[in-house]
């Protein structure tokens, strides 16, 4: 699973902009960055206090594209502060579309899914990861499969 702090990253604009794909996304250099492999699933979350309107929840999902590898943003892109882009050490090349309306957190809950890494610890690194279980009752959710 990969996240995003809408205090961080303006998911707004990106939104505003009429794209819906991402294709690729800020990670932690690491054992976990590197245990992401080319076809794997990728969960997108948003993380944040939804006082912005931007309900915390997931927001979409794809596949890995390629391996994690250091980067060095060049632009502020979607950044809301250059400090923040200035941050970032690596990526991973990643094929997320974003659903057409988000699976708010409340409905993860409904279906039994409380404990996932990000809603137990929701301002830890990129990326995170979901347990099969949680994955099975999120499956649920969105009508689909691996």
């Amino acid at each position: 699973m990969l996240k995003a702090n809408p205090a961080v990253w303006d998911l707004r604009g990106f939104l505003a902009t009429g794209d819906r794909r991402m294709t690729s996304w800020s990670v932690r250099p690491g054992y976990r960055s590197a245990l992401m492999a080319v076809d794997d699933r990728v969960l997108f979350w948003l993380s944040g206090d939804g006082r912005d309107g931007l309900v915390r929840g997931l927001w979409g999902e794809g596949r890995v594209t390629g391996p994690a590898e250091p980067w060095v943003e060049g632009e502020p892109g979607h950044w809301r502060r250059p400090a923040d882009a200035e941050r970032v050490r690596a990526r991973v090349p990643v094929d997320i579309t974003l659903f057409d309306e988000p699976v708010p957190h409340t409905e993860l809950r409904a279906v039994g899914v409380h404990d996932m890494e990000v809603q137990r610890q929701p301002f830890g690194p990129n990326p995170s990861w979901v347990s099969r279980d949680q994955l099975a009752r999120i499956e649920l959710l969105l009508g689909s499969a691996p």
